[in-house]
């Protein structure tokens, strides 16, 4: 195969390794001892050569996943109050995460912000509940309340970080009532009015001001019997390394760049790692890779699917903070297999980067059973 495929092959897998951090100059760490991999990247394979095998929790790198997993769990009195209804036939369950801030940092909270933001808002669920399940990266002087049954308010503000909640929104059958269920995110920056059509699988990110702020937001149906949840992390474009041997005009791909996060189960917790590449396949398709495990490192499955940038542009925005610029952003769409390369599900969302490339993915999947996605 020639001695570059394996100088590129070993490129890559530092990057894996090297996460969301990189040194001052540019350059990618060295990977810890003991977390070095076997596997062999080929973005021609159906696996992408990613192998079933297990791995160390957190892929061996507990430090590089630390500031995904900042989150607490919230015990809300309204789930247990409202058990009947949400138990009844036909009541309709959303998992609902919003992230917002300068969501290029989602890997690293301490970086400075050029444009800290007061995002203490409201959510609103009209003919419906709110159940507060999780909040994310909330500092000592942020909090989340509940004002009644059906809406929620939180104090917020970033500039460094990134904050977010995870509610469950619960809505009885319609014949229970003569209003249109609609949720109303208030914010300073930004807010919207969902309808449920919106909610079943929704993935959506919006800029808010020309210094990088944004909020992310995805939401999915949980159907009865056929899982649902999502998937977030961290999204990072690298200088193109080509996987073509020196001594052959066969392109066997080229890597643009890593990503590494968290499986968020269909009860709003996390419950899993995941990390891979993405770029361009020895067809000039651009494809991504990963590999799934569990929170003990148990092998879940590969992913494995397609990505695209769309337009950057400028959005007109009334607010004196001045036009909200649109960064580099796009979506990605596939599946994950297992170890008998089986179709165990479907996924799908976006990505957001800064100028650096460093950025966020965030996006909603489901069991092979799911008619939403």
């Amino acid at each position: 195969m020639g001695n570059r495929f394996y100088v590129m092959l070993a490129v890559v897998l530092l990057l894996l390794g090297s996460g969301c951090q990189r040194s001052s100059d540019g350059t990618v760490p060295v990977s810890p001892a003991g977390s070095e991999t076997t596997e062999q990247i080929d973005l021609n394979s159906p696996t992408g050569g990613f192998s079933s095998t297990d791995e160390e929790p957190a892929f061996g790198e507990p430090d590089k996943f630390a500031s995904l997993m900042d989150e607490s769990a919230v015990e809300d009195s309204c789930e247990r109050n409202h058990r009947d209804m949400l138990s009844r036939n036909g009541v309709r369950i959303f998992q609902f995460r919003a992230l917002w801030g300068y969501l290029a940092n989602i890997c690293d909270s301490t970086a400075a912000d050029p444009c800290p933001l007061d995002w203490s808002g409201s959510l609103h669920l009209e003919g419906g509940i709110i159940i507060i399940k999780n909040t994310i990266a909330f500092e000592s002087e942020d909090s989340i309340s509940r004002v009644d049954s059906s809406t929620i308010s939180w104090v917020s503000h970033t500039g460094p970080g990134v904050d977010g909640i995870h509610v469950k929104l619960a809505v009885p059958p319609l014949l229970d009532s003569l209003i249109t269920p609609q949720l109303e995110l208030s914010t300073g920056p930004y807010s919207r009015t969902f309808t449920l059509a919106e909610l079943i699988a929704l993935h959506l990110v919006e800029p808010v001001d020309s210094c990088g702020n944004a909020i992310s937001i995805a939401s999915v149906l949980t159907a009865i019997r056929c899982p649902h949840g999502q998937l977030m992390g961290s999204w990072e474009k690298t200088a193109p390394d080509t996987l073509s041997p020196e001594d052959s005009t066969n392109v066997d791909g080229i890597v643009q760049g890593v990503f590494r996060g968290v499986w968020i189960g269909e009860h709003g917790s996390i419950g899993g790692y995941l990390k891979g590449i993405y770029g361009l396949n020895g067809s000039d398709e651009p494809v991504f890779f990963g590999k799934y495990i569990d929170t003990a490192g148990h092998f879940q499955g590969i992913l494995r699917g397609s990505f695209g940038s769309r337009q950057p542009g400028k959005l007109d925005c009334d607010r004196d903070r001045g036009r909200r610029e649109r960064r580099p952003h796009g979506w990605f769409a596939g599946e994950w297999i297992d170890d008998n390369v089986n179709v165990q599900g479907k996924l799908r969302g976006h990505w957001i980067a800064g100028d650096d490339g460093k950025g966020l993915f965030h996006g909603v999947w489901g069991m092979r059973c799911s008619e939403n996605l």
